[in-house]
């Protein structure tokens, strides 16, 4: 027992030596990339947790204000990069950092001073296009890593995305005992000093030196079908993916009657998916970023399936932790494809339709979740279209599969 005991945390230190040296062996300027990923996430789970809590309880906003807040604030942060990710890749990635963060930290700030539908909205543009901007350059960097360390990045970028969600919803709970306005205002304050920091960064654009004429980089996407066919793939993912931001908080706060119920699905989140990382590390040695993403939707369909009996608290973060299995996987492998799919110099645009389709997937997301939560209200049939979507999109991997992988 002694043995057993003594053991644990040695498991625990290797564990934690090996994502040290995983992070070790990807350049500095990733790793520094990484640390602001997971104060950046921090920042926006302070807040993201009560926005759908704080409009419905203190503003009293309809379900369809709810679904429009989120429809614009996620569609906005995710398709706007098919033009700010051209204009990354033809000028550069400091100024673009700069001025997203700049314009994500007022967003939040004038989000705070909201009391009606028109302010509300107007605050969720700028958080918006703050995202667009931030992440159009981001991601160009990551996805311009060599092959052998590409996958490692975007896994230790869930990792750092995974641990901020952690942090990010404590402090919120913390800071909305004194005041439910000031998650939102701590937000800013950190975003305005990321933004203010990445003035030091301009040497990324001499490294990463790599450029495309804008048009040229929009010909290149939308003439390859084989990446159209893989973004269509993607599709049902980003509207389950949605429900993490929408329907777990407010079914968790339906359950348990209380606001800080939200906090516990995305702290459940964030756990589960620091606890898999060293796991998804090893997996993807050994199973390609195809075969994961079909593995990833067929766990969901099955997972969401379980979901029918789930009514209590305990159940649905189970559910939550499970779900993050998925989520732990699945996104590094799409980022991996459209990485390995992206043409030197077009990765920001690349990496900007993606962030079409992952704006389309998470409209739609948004407003069905509103919708089957707060207005359909029978949890099992909620489930069942979770699950019927993550179905689809096992079958549309297959089949792109067989379109254009020989093996």
């Amino acid at each position: 027992m002694d043995e057993e005991t003594s053991a644990i945390p040695v498991k625990k230190l290797r564990a934690i030596r090996f994502i040290e040296q995983q992070v070790l062996d990807v350049p500095r300027e990733v790793r520094l990339l990484l640390a602001m990923q997971f104060l950046m996430n921090l920042s926006t789970f302070t807040a993201m947790p009560l926005m759908a809590v704080y409009m419905t309880s203190h503003l009293g906003l309809s379900a369809t204000v709810l679904g429009t807040v989120f429809t614009i604030h996620l569609a906005m942060g995710r398709a706007l990069p098919i033009v700010t990710g051209p204009l990354v890749d033809r000028f550069g990635f400091r100024n673009m950092m700069v001025l997203g963060l700049l314009v994500r930290a007022g967003g939040f700030w004038y989000f705070s001073f909201g009391h009606d539908a028109f302010s509300i909205i107007c605050a969720t543009v700028f958080i918006g296009l703050g995202t667009s901007g931030y992440e159009s350059a981001l991601y160009g960097i990551f996805g311009r890593q060599p092959d052998a360390i590409v996958t490692r990045v975007f896994i230790l970028n869930n990792f750092a995305l995974n641990l901020g969600v952690v942090v990010g919803p404590s402090l919120g709970a913390l800071l909305v005992a004194t005041d439910v306005l000031m998650p939102f205002r701590i937000a800013a304050v950190f975003f305005a000093a990321l933004g203010l920091f990445s003035f030091s960064l301009g040497r990324l654009d001499k490294k990463y030196a790599s450029r495309s004429a804008i048009t040229d980089s929009w010909k290149k996407v939308f003439s390859d079908l084989r990446f159209m066919s893989f973004l269509a793939v993607t599709f049902p993912w980003w509207v389950l993916f949605a429900q993490l931001f929408v329907a777990f908080p407010l079914l968790a706060t339906q359950i348990d009657g209380r606001e800080t119920a939200a906090n516990m699905v995305f702290i459940a989140n964030g756990v589960s998916g620091l606890v898999f990382v060293v796991g998804s590390l090893v997996v993807f040695k050994w199973v390609s970023a195809l075969r994961m993403t079909l593995y990833c939707y067929t766990g969901l369909s099955l997972l969401y399936l379980l979901g029918i009996g789930a009514g209590t608290l305990p159940m649905l973060l189970a559910i939550v932790f499970a779900y993050t299995i998925a989520e732990t996987m699945i996104l590094p492998a799409i980022e991996t494809i459209t990485a390995e799919l992206a043409p030197d110099g077009s990765q920001s645009t690349y990496f900007g339709a993606l962030g079409l389709m992952w704006g389309a997937g998470m409209a739609v997301g948004s407003y069905m979740g509103s919708w089957l939560v707060l207005d359909l209200k029978i949890s099992g049939v909620t489930w069942l279209v979770y699950s019927l979507i993550a179905a689809t999109g096992a079958v549309g991997t297959i089949l792109y599969a067989k379109a254009f992988i020989r093996n």
